[in-house]
């Protein structure tokens, strides 16, 4: 079977990080186990080794870097010695410029995925892309932004498990909005409160990162139903999902009309589709590439409280444009951003 190593920084896990680069590359890991030998190899305060599954070996090496994005060891030489393929998550970080110089030297093809995060790197110097194969961004936005001088790519988007997030059983909502990811300013949950419509609970789930940040939506809840939850366990997320009228995908954008790097690609937006639940989104971004207005969801412009507030209202006032969303969203996952898929274009992209 073909061999591939898959390095990431950190790994999804509460003593390293829980952010959706890390899981994307845990989860891809995972489904691409079932059609080659796969390693995912990450960095933490303890060296961990084990196999979840036939195909897949999950390793973790003993950092001896100064920081959680500047890891190092040096048993990730040897683990790479063995790859056909070398898939790396984020380009600006020590362990992908040793890995793409190590598959140089090997001989096996390298692959960068860049979902946004960065550090300390000899890359900001020396040109790695030479020594990658091709570029695999997750999404059209993202390969706007590739960096070095071999810009060959592949666009591979992100997935969600059908089987862990299946189609709610009824054409039925409980009237509530979700907002799902880290509570941070960059996500613009500020917009999505300041917007809310009275008589529409929101549930806002996910870490509470910035105290400052949190007492300012807290101050813009007062008076609405807005319930801060933190972090739930995926159960808890997959069944409010299945429950909720909305996911509400708040993006915002600077002065210059862009999210920057934020919001490559939006793994909350399709893990809430495959669950019959429309998005309301950000024109902004990714977003686009993921939900087609008035099929499967519907986009508002960003930094705008008015236009998500409208979109909520029209979705509770229309109980057949919202079954006609919520299957829409189901098939648009189905068709575009199941994690089988995903490994498909990965599979594909490796053979250049």
């Amino acid at each position: 079977m073909l061999r591939v190593c898959h390095v990431t920084p950190t790994y999804f896990a509460p003593e390293s990080a829980l952010g959706g680069g890390e899981r994307f590359a845990e989860e891809l890991a995972r489904a691409m186990a079932g059609r080659a030998e796969v390693k995912l190899v990450s960095f933490g305060p303890r060296e961990i080794r084990e196999r979840p599954a036939p195909h897949f070996e999950r390793v973790i090496l003993r950092s001896r870097g100064p920081r959680p994005m500047v890891p190092f060891s040096p048993g990730l030489f040897r683990e790479l010695w063995r790859a056909d393929v070398i898939h790396c998550h984020q380009y600006f970080v020590l362990p992908t410029f040793l890995a793409a110089l190590t598959g140089r030297l090997r001989g096996s093809r390298v692959f960068v995925s860049d979902l946004g995060g960065g550090d300390w790197t000899p890359a900001y110097q020396i040109d790695q892309s030479r020594w990658i194969a091709a570029h695999l961004p997750i999404s059209e936005y993202a390969a706007r932004g590739l960096h070095g001088r071999n810009r060959r790519y592949q666009v591979i988007h992100g997935g969600v498990d059908l089987g862990r997030y299946p189609m709610r059983p009824e054409g039925e909502h409980d009237g509530s909005a979700v907002f799902l990811g880290r509570v941070l300013p960059h996500k613009g949950v500020h917009f999505l409160i300041e917007g809310l419509p009275p008589g529409i609970p929101l549930h806002v789930i996910g870490p509470l990162l910035d105290p400052g940040y949190l007492e300012r939506l807290r101050s813009l809840a007062a008076g609405k139903d807005v319930r801060f939850h933190g972090p739930l366990p995926d159960a808890e997320v997959i069944g409010r999902l299945g429950r909720a009228m909305a996911l509400v995908h708040p993006t915002p954008v600077g002065p210059d009309g862009s999210a920057g790097v934020h919001e490559l690609f939006g793994l909350a937006l399709v893990e809430a589709m495959a669950r019959g639940c429309p998005v309301i989104a950000s024109d902004a971004a990714s977003l686009p590439e993921i939900v087609e207005p008035e099929v499967s969801g519907l986009l508002v412009p960003p930094n705008d409280p008015a236009a998500i507030g409208g979109a909520l209202k029209r979705l509770r006032g229309d109980l057949e444009l919202w079954r006609r969303l919520s299957t829409g969203a189901r098939q648009r996952v189905e068709e575009r951003f199941t994690w089988e898929k995903v490994v498909d274009r990965c599979l594909e992209a490796y053979g250049l």
